[in-house]
């Protein structure tokens, strides 16, 4: 009976054990279905979201984008960073953008948390070049942009400030001069020469934040405003330059280029020195291929512009329509070089340059602004500012904008937030773009 007995437990605790083992089994079978059925209804689902969402749909859709979007989406995944980072997005990309303007202002005694252009070129070097302490750092100034639109302006803050001065712009680049001789802040250090100039130029996208610093130029003469900087592009060449054109110690008009591509300066036969008498404040102005600044002659009301040519580098003198006044400047409307001259405090006149060779100007507007700004006691002129895409024209009067809309023909008073533009704010034209010197892989 006790032999029976513990038979019939051992076959009991076999049974169970077995039990338990087909129970264990059955338990992963099933999880080795489920998760097959899970991959293969992944799989399905990638093939049949792809006609949905291709590639040339996602393309349009980041065209809309604007380009704070477009960087935060490019962290996405790699796909998507690839195709916003490629040759040709970039270039459709910025072939859409609008002109809009730059504004420096002075930074707030408590906002020195931004990302300041010169901290992060000492960051670069083996030194600091630039001394950034607190009380150096309250005189930066913020990189602002004021967006222009249906008669509204708004002041889009980027958080970057700088030092310097934004001496020109191009294609969506800026070029940033940063010298201590010119700010008179710093204290120069013994260990350099006393006649080398401290600083660095600075070419910067504002919206990627990518920069490249440079040594600066020559040093000019002594002479107040004997230099200019501007910046350039090569198109058969894809390569940005920046160009110093300054007067020597012997009142030799000198010119020299930096190329992105080389990374040294040379130097270019300059104009003729019996045209510049002296150089202006207003940065020159790059519209089709070619560089330009406005010279007043040494004749009363006589003047002229000189341009230099991206591709052969090569300097040219360009004759006005007409005699030039003290308020006249030149713009970039719609890929053309532009002169707007002031004919008095309420009438302007638009002249558009149609073609380099084979000078033809044409008178293409004439705004009467009187009609809505009113008679204007002091009697201040309005000055050109930046065309938008040859479709308005923003001009300032005063401490106030103005835009003129070249179909409906009408002026009309900018709402500006915040007040107003300050006496000694000045604007700059730029596009807002994903513009780079860096060279760009195709689309795969």
């Amino acid at each position: 009976m006790i032999r029976s007995r513990s038979s019939e437990v051992a076959t009991m605790r076999t049974n169970r054990k077995t039990l338990v083992e087909e129970r264990y089994n059955g338990i992963q079978r099933r999880q080795m279905i489920f998760m097959q059925m899970v991959k293969d209804r992944a799989s399905k689902m990638k093939a049949s979201l792809a006609p949905f969402i291709s590639n040339d749909l996602m393309f349009k859709i980041f065209l809309l984008l604007p380009i704070k979007t477009l960087l935060r989406f490019s962290c996405v995944c790699k796909s998507w960073k690839n195709m916003i980072n490629c040759a040709e997005f970039v270039e459709a990309y910025n072939n859409e953008a609008q002109t809009t303007a730059i504004l420096l202002r002075r930074i707030e005694p408590h906002r020195l948390n931004t990302f300041h252009v010169e901290s992060q070129v000492n960051l670069s070097e083996s030194y600091s070049i630039f001394p950034c302490t607190p009380s150096e750092m309250s005189n930066s100034k913020v990189i602002n942009f004021l967006d222009i639109e249906d008669g509204k302006s708004k002041v889009i803050d980027l958080n970057i400030s700088c030092f310097g001065s934004i001496v020109a712009s191009c294609n969506g680049l800026i070029l940033i001069s940063s010298m201590f001789e010119r700010t008179n802040m710093f204290r120069r250090p013994k260990f350099f020469d006393s006649h080398e100039r401290l600083g660095r130029l600075i070419i910067m996208n504002p919206m990627t934040r990518k920069f490249i610093k440079f040594p600066l130029g020559t040093i000019p003469s002594e002479i107040s405003y004997s230099e200019s900087y501007g910046l350039m592009f090569s198109q058969s060449k894809g390569v940005y330059k920046a160009v110093h054109l300054f007067m020597d110690e012997l009142g030799h008009i000198a010119c020299e280029l930096w190329s992105l591509e080389t990374r040294h300066w040379k130097s270019i036969d300059g104009p003729s020195k019996n045209l510049i008498r002296h150089f202006s404040r207003a940065p020159p102005i790059w519209a089709s291929g070619s560089l330009h600044w406005l010279f007043t002659g040494y004749q009363y009301h006589t003047g002229y512009i000189i341009s230099l040519g991206a591709e052969d580098e090569r300097f040219s003198v360009i004759d006005l329509p007409k005699s030039i006044g003290l308020h006249d400047k030149i713009v970039e409307m719609g890929g053309f070089l532009t002169f707007v001259s002031s004919l008095d405090v309420n009438h302007l006149e638009v002249w558009v340059l149609k073609g380099l060779e084979g000078v033809e100007w044409v008178k293409q507007h004439t705004i009467n602004i009187d009609a809505v700004v009113g008679s204007v006691e002091n009697e201040e002129y309005s000055r050109p500012v930046l065309a938008v895409n040859a479709k308005e024209m923003i001009f300032r009067r005063g401490l106030q904008l103005y835009s003129y809309d070249f179909e409906l023909e009408e002026v009309r008073e900018i709402e500006m937030e915040g007040g107003g533009i300050h006496a000694r704010e000045s604007l700059l034209p730029h596009t807002n773009n994903l513009a780079t010197w860096e060279r760009l892989e195709p689309m795969l």
